[in-house]
């Protein structure tokens, strides 16, 4: 009898240390619902403030900075068709929180150097943070079409020992400096009384118009009325200036800007921008350098 009693109580000692491990392995694990390092499904904030600069090659995407203390980067996308609103956006690059910021604008950027001048682009930012969450697509449509661009360019006076250096054809681009009589020029520099005076060379097709003191950047798009038809103006260093090209009003328009840098005694140096795409005014450039503008490769920040 001692002996059962003794099984007895080893059965009922054994049953006892098999409750106790299972109350401690309980209290080991956590409670469904009370997990001390909750899973984050928070998206950041949807990013705003989001415009563009156009350059030659180049665009640069601005947005504000968002202060949120998981943040981890921003996400460009860019969209190059025809529906923007509704057509599928591609992404770039990503940015990270603490890279390309400017602290007095508290603004970041992304350059998108894969650009074809000419060609209309769309681009939206998105914010993600450390643990993968990412917000909506910013909601602003920016569009930017890039276009060529040229510095330092000397127009000598028509009159004086360069008459075909005196042109400028801005279609040429890069080469466009020709002779005033060419029939491809669009502008010439000619001198009255040691005064100088830019006349469109084909006045039946090319209108001019002084916009004043105002900075090469300032004109992001140029006029498309208010043009003169005289077809002459007096260069003023400091002066930017608009130009039509006006082959065809239906199929055939362009726009160009040039500014008036210096002003010596025999020569003109202006700074231009022409937009290959047909009947699009978009002029913007990049700020920064020594002028109002800045060549690709020498863009400086604010």
């Amino acid at each position: 009898m001692n002996r059962m009693r003794n099984e007895d109580r080893r059965c009922s000692n054994a049953a006892v240390q098999a409750v106790v491990s299972v109350l401690v392995l309980a209290l080991l694990l956590p409670l469904p619902g009370c997990d001390d390092d909750p899973v984050d499904t928070q998206a950041p904030t949807v990013p705003t403030g989001v415009f563009t600069v156009t350059g030659e090659g180049v665009v640069s995407v601005y947005w504000n900075d968002l202060d949120q203390a998981d943040l981890a980067g921003y996400a460009v996308y860019r969209h190059d068709g025809d529906d923007p609103v509704h057509g599928a956006y591609d992404w770039l690059g990503d940015v990270a929180w603490d890279e390309n910021f400017d602290e007095d604008s508290l603004l970041h950027w992304f350059d998108d150097e894969e650009v074809v001048d000419g060609r209309t682009y769309y681009y939206a930012v998105l914010a993600y943070d450390t643990s993968g969450n990412e917000s909506s697509l910013s909601w602003e449509t920016i569009d930017d079409t890039p276009r060529p661009e040229g510095y330092e360019v000397l127009l000598y006076d028509r009159y004086g020992s360069y008459p075909d250096r005196s042109g400028f054809d801005f279609s040429g681009q890069d080469d466009g400096r020709t002779d005033w009589d060419s029939p491809t020029a669009d502008i010439y520099v000619a001198y009255s009384g040691g005064v100088p005076f830019v006349y469109t060379a084909r006045p039946d097709i090319v209108y001019l118009q002084d916009l004043g003191t105002i900075s090469f950047a300032a004109v992001d798009e140029a006029p498309t009325s208010g043009y003169s038809a005289i077809g002459i103006a007096e260069l003023i260093e400091g002066h930017v200036y608009a130009v039509a090209i006006v082959v065809d009003p239906e199929h055939n328009v362009h726009y160009a800007k040039f500014y008036v840098y210096a002003i010596t005694a025999a020569a003109v140096e202006i700074d231009w921008a022409y937009q290959v795409d047909e009947g699009n005014p978009e002029l913007k450039v990049v700020t920064g350098g020594r002028r109002t503008g800045a060549p690709r490769g020498e863009l400086i920040r604010f």
